[in-house]
């Protein structure tokens, strides 16, 4: 089996390209493993990074399946459609999420917790109020996302550490973004109720001035916001 070196500046969208084509010719077969990420590169002719990118598209895309310790796999039951153009760019947006969720989980858990230990009465209403406003939405996926959005906001403001609260900051910036582009017009009523369930430990937790409960609360929280966006984008 040979793949073919990347030429073009697209390098991630055309390692996924020429991974599709090599299962879709059999010469990936179903529960087959990947090659590494390096022998990828190597093979190809691109950095990592690249690779990387186009791993997490394909996963997002349901071609592939990570198992933890083991390496990347050719996924037993494959798509039954072609991916398009379309499909395979919002799957590289998706892939572009999950990296921010990584990095969400490494601010947002930390802030939650020095929230619980920092935060004054002032802070606590406000992240109480802003609670109440993602419960209060319905339907609407954008105005959920709004509202979900400042909470955020309001635990990273609590924490009381402005170097947290400004990378925090940018980051969820990036997430807004990339959700546009998702251009999810419904809010799917399991992700809504869980979503709200899990934000709402995350205050009681501030409130009550447990930090080990507000991170722990917070990283559940990220989960399902994690586990919708596959759904959105499969």
């Amino acid at each position: 089996m040979a793949f073919e070196t990347i030429r073009k500046s697209s390098a991630p969208e055309m390692v996924a390209e020429q991974i599709i084509e090599k299962i879709t010719a059999g010469e990936l077969a179903p529960s087959t493993q990947l090659p590494s990420q390096r022998d990828l590169a190597r093979m190809l002719g691109v950095g990592r990074s690249s690779v990387r990118e186009a791993i997490n598209a394909l996963v997002v895309m349901g071609y592939l399946e990570p198992l933890q310790g083991k390496g990347t796999f050719i996924k037993k039951v494959l798509p039954d459609h072609d991916p398009g153009i379309e499909k395979l760019k919002s799957a590289f947006s998706a892939g572009s999420i999950f990296d921010l969720m990584e990095a969400r989980e490494l601010l947002e858990c930390r802030s939650a917790a020095l929230a619980a230990e920092r935060a004054d009465a002032a802070q606590i209403r406000k992240l109480k109020k802003a609670m109440r406003q993602v419960a209060g939405t319905e339907k609407d996926y954008a105005i959920f996302l709004d509202a979900d959005i400042r909470f955020h906001q309001a635990v990273a403001e609590a924490a009381n550490n402005v170097v947290l609260c400004e990378l925090t900051k940018v980051v969820l910036e990036k997430v807004v973004a990339h959700h546009h582009r998702l251009k999810t017009a419904l809010l799917p009523p399991a992700y809504r109720e869980v979503s709200i369930r899990t934000a709402a430990r995350v205050v009681d937790a501030v409130d009550v001035g447990d930090a080990r409960g507000a991170s722990r609360w917070m990283a559940r929280h990220l989960d399902a916001i994690r586990d919708e966006l596959k759904n959105i984008i499969s």
